[in-house]
């Protein structure tokens, strides 16, 4: 939890230590809370995104009078709820489009499964001869650069 309110963070700790007695596995809310979990006091709500992004988690709430201001602040999540009634048990149960999402930081390169990973796709790419004389001199330069001569003389044999 990142949050730039020192009181807010104490009146959180206290709300979980009450209810987590209540909860039918809360020994592992604690040792998970105790291995995985952090209470964060920051300086603004811009530094809780920065920090956010560099963690990049798998699950973001933000729990802000209005959390769509801060979205642009936020490049790396896997799925982020927006507002106070927007728990991320919704998320993953009911008004999500799923639940596997990037975890360990995976937010940063990849995104949620979604319909692209079930469809196959192929790059298209087609170049004028024009094209290939500014294109395949730079292609030459970078294949000779990796050792791949051949590749460099595909590019090099369609100049004029």
């Amino acid at each position: 939890m990142l949050c730039p309110n020192a009181e807010y963070l104490d009146e959180v700790a206290q709300s979980i230590d009450r209810l987590i007695e209540k909860m039918p596995r809360k020994d592992i809310i604690r040792t998970s809370l105790k291995n995985r979990g952090a209470m964060i006091l920051v300086d603004s709500m811009e530094q809780a995104c920065q920090i956010s992004n560099q963690i990049a988690p798998e699950h973001l709430e933000i729990s802000a009078e209005n959390p769509r201001q801060w979205l642009n602040h936020i490049r790396h999540a896997g799925a982020i709820f927006l507002g106070k009634f927007t728990s991320e048990s919704l998320g993953d149960y009911c008004a999500g489009p799923n639940h596997v999402l990037p975890t360990s930081r995976t937010a940063r390169f990849s995104s949620p499964l979604g319909v692209y990973d079930f469809i196959k796709r192929s790059s298209l790419i087609e170049v004028s001869e024009q094209g290939a004389q500014s294109l395949g001199q730079i292609a030459s330069v970078l294949a000779n650069g990796e050792g791949l001569q051949a590749h460099a003389m595909a590019a090099q044999m369609r100049l004029k």
